[in-house]
Formats: structure tokens, sequence, C-alpha cells
């Protein structure tokens, strides 16, 4: 969350986890998580194997992670969103779509015609509003939270014409994209190399494009030490990774500065066509 030290948002995060070496929590564990920076309250149910942690956005989940796992309770994957999927549509997450969506018209002007797929759609902020301008958009994210609330969102509207998928990018096969669009998402990816050759062999036309809006490299703070893939990203290493996907830079540049407590963060904008 972007937000500055003097106003740290209040946040609750369920943790489910797998015991390994006893069957009950004990004191002095909670004791430990509750004195991470952050941390205000814990809560364990041992029957749910569930750890409900009450912080503010400071906290830093590898640390808490950490002390779990030496405890011998190992933190099992869950969405990474679920607890942020109800609250993202704020002003901040509503104005950085509206720069990315200004910058990609400035670049690559959708037609009526043309089918647009929104990888890591989030809650729609990008894909709907382009919707307005292009006859299909396919909604594309992994997590289930997100994917909710972007339902709720075209149901308001009585948008039931659309295509959602929920899963990862191999979950579309059919290659009639003419733009993908993907913002603050691709640093979430394990795997860069292997989702580009997917959307070059099987997803985008052959003259299709692809619009990335993401973070420059940094370090690691900008997600308060959660655990994410990558740190923002060398925009020559990956347009070198674009182009060995068979994809090339037309345009590529920084176009928006955020701040997040006393640093700030450089947004980028990369434009590249199916060669």
């Amino acid at each position: 969350e972007v937000c500055s030290k003097e106003t740290k948002r209040e946040m609750r995060t369920i943790i489910r986890v797998e015991r390994a070496n006893c069957c009950v929590f004990n004191n002095s564990i909670n004791r430990e998580i509750a004195s991470i920076n952050g941390v205000y309250a814990v809560n364990v149910d041992n029957y749910k194997n569930e750890v409900t942690i009450d912080h503010t956005d400071e906290v830093n989940f590898p640390e808490l992670f950490a002390k779990l796992r030496e405890s011998g309770y190992n933190p099992l994957e869950e969405d990474y969103f679920k607890n942020k999927a109800a609250e993202w549509d704020s002003p901040i997450k509503i104005e950085m779509a509206e720069k990315f969506i200004a910058e990609l018209l400035k670049n690559q002007i959708p037609t009526r015609d043309n089918k647009i797929l929104d990888y890591g759609c989030g809650t729609g902020l990008v894909g709907m509003e382009l919707s307005k301008i292009t006859r299909d958009v396919v909604y594309l994210d992994s997590s289930e939270s997100m994917i909710e609330i972007l339902k709720k969102k075209l149901d308001a509207q009585k948008d039931w014409g659309r295509t959602i998928i929920q899963g990862e990018i191999f979950a579309y096969n059919q290659r009639d994209i003419d733009i993908i669009t993907t913002l603050m998402a691709l640093h979430h990816i394990e795997d860069i190399d292997e989702v580009l050759n997917h959307i070059t062999q099987n997803i985008l036309k052959s003259s299709g494009v692809i619009v990335i809006g993401d973070l420059t490299e940094e370090d690691g703070s900008f997600h308060n030490g959660d655990p994410v893939p990558h740190k923002g990203f060398n925009k020559e290493e990956l347009a070198g990774k674009l182009s060995k996907a068979g994809l090339e830079v037309i345009n590529s540049y920084t176009y928006n500065t955020m701040v997040k407590g006393d640093k700030k963060f450089d947004q980028f904008i990369m434009i590249a066509k199916k060669i």
C-alpha cells in the first residue's frame, strides 16, 4: 500500500500454517510475533491452523514468516491480495491506473475491433476503462479476491458480456489478442521468460502488442519487505527478455514517480510488438 509513515493503515492478515513440530502454539512464539514492528495483536486458532495478525502497513512479513518457521510452523501459500482487494480501489490506485492508460493511449490507440487481454487485471481499473474504447476485453488475474471484486463491479454496470479468467496466464491459449496490458503485475511473476514465451507463441496475434507498466529497480521497500519475486526491473534486462521471446521494444521510458513515506519509486512504460 502507498501511504506515509504518518498515516499508517490498520490491517488484518490471516496466515494458514502447517504445524511441523508440535500440536499447540506456545505463548513465547505469540510474544515473538507481537514484538515485530507494526504488529499490535496476535490470535492463534489451533483447530483451523490459522494465525490472525492485526498490524499496520509497516510490518515486515519476511521477519514474521521466519519466526513462524523457526518454531516449526510453515506458512502455506495464500492469495497475496486476499486482504488487499476490498480496499484496492483507493484514490492512489485509481490515479495510478489513469496515468498508465494516458501513456498507453499516447503510444497505442486501440480500435473498436481490437481485443485486449488485461493481464493481472486486479479489480479492473485498467481493463474497464479500455472497454469503453474497444469491443472486447479479457480480464485475467490469479487472485480470487481481486476477481470477486471485479465481478461485482461489472455486475453493477450490467456488463455481463466480458471474459473473466481467474488463473495464471497459461490458462489462455487463443492467439486472438491484439493488445496485452499489464500494470504493476509483472514483478509478482516468478518466471518472466516462461510467461513472455507463452504470450508470444499462444496469445498475441502476428501484429500484437504488449504494454507493460511497472516499477524500475528498487530496494524492496515498496512492498514493505513482502516476499515478491522481483524488486522492480532493470529496463534493459527486461527489454532483453522481451527480445528473446520474439517481441521488439518500440518505446520505453519513465512516466511516473510515486512517493511512499520518505522514498520515491519510478514507474516505466514499455511497449513491445510481436515480431
